[in-house]
């Protein structure tokens, strides 16, 4: 993962290599979105944080070859569509709670004015 550099310097770290496990995170992640577990979900996203940052971090300075920057692009196409289908998940999830949530509040105001017309 680590490419040592002559002179003592310290190692460059494989910023592809970074981005594929980015990518796999990613991967992991819609797929815990699509089959609805946002505990696994919402655990592995600061592992995906963490790992974002830590390569912006590493990223500073770093000329890649033409063959890596090719497989950097294809990296960051697959984790942006796969961050699109989390959202898009989210998105419905939200769409359900906000719901669910509505449906729960009319339901307490017909209680509520039941309760005050039998106290009539």
């Amino acid at each position: 993962m680590y490419v040592e550099e002559e002179q003592g310097q310290a190692p460059e770290p494989d910023i592809v290599s970074r981005y594929e496990m980015i990518r796999d995170y990613s991967r992991m992640m819609r797929h815990y979105a699509k089959a609805g577990d946002w505990d696994q979900l919402v655990a592995l996203q600061t592992t995906y944080v963490g790992a974002m940052e830590a390569l912006a971090d590493a990223e500073v300075d770093i000329d890649l070859s033409e063959l890596d920057a090719g497989r950097k692009y294809a990296l960051v196409l697959e984790i942006q569509a796969a961050e699109a289908d989390v959202r898009e998940c989210l998105d419905r999830r939200l769409g359900e709670l906000s719901e669910s949530m509505s449906s729960s509040q009319r339901r307490q105001d017909v209680a509520q004015a039941y309760e005050r017309q039998g106290r009539s």
